[in-house]
């Protein structure tokens, strides 16, 4: 799957409390995370759920159901289909978004979902700011 997208933060303006206490780092931390989750869920899981409908890699819905965002390490939010929710991606997703070792000799070359949705990501460099800006905005208020 895709690689990761990485983004630095800085503030300007009026800061009311420009010490960062440990207190309001681990405010910060936390509205972060919740953005970058809410980043990843709305722009990365559901983008690769609108992907699926019946004749495009749904079928039964498994796949669709087990598509989902998760925060996977500090200041980290991940989507994938079930590898932090479930213990493991389901084993055929690797097909449909084309990256199996079958696809290379087969001439269904997959239809890069994931590969969409991350590239969507990355074309959007400020998308972070819609999602985790407000929330630090708040923290810093």
């Amino acid at each position: 799957m895709p690689g990761m997208l990485e983004v630095e933060v800085s503030l300007h303006g009026k800061i009311k409390n420009p010490g960062l206490s440990p207190a309001l780092a681990g405010q910060a931390e936390k509205a972060t995370m919740a953005g970058l989750l809410e980043l990843a869920t709305i722009e990365g899981q559901v983008v690769v759920q609108k992907q699926l409908y019946p004749g495009h890699g749904f079928v039964i819905g498994h796949l669709f159901k087990h598509i989902g965002a998760a925060k996977v390490g500090p200041l980290t939010a991940q989507f994938d289909a079930g590898q932090n929710r479930y213990g493991k991606n389901l084993i055929y997703s690797y097909w449909i978004e084309g990256v199996g070792s079958r696809n290379k000799t087969s001439s269904f070359k997959g239809y890069r979902m994931f590969a969409k949705a991350y590239e969507r990501l990355a074309s959007k460099p400020n998308l972070w700011k819609k999602y985790v800006g407000p929330r630090l905005m708040k923290v810093f208020e």
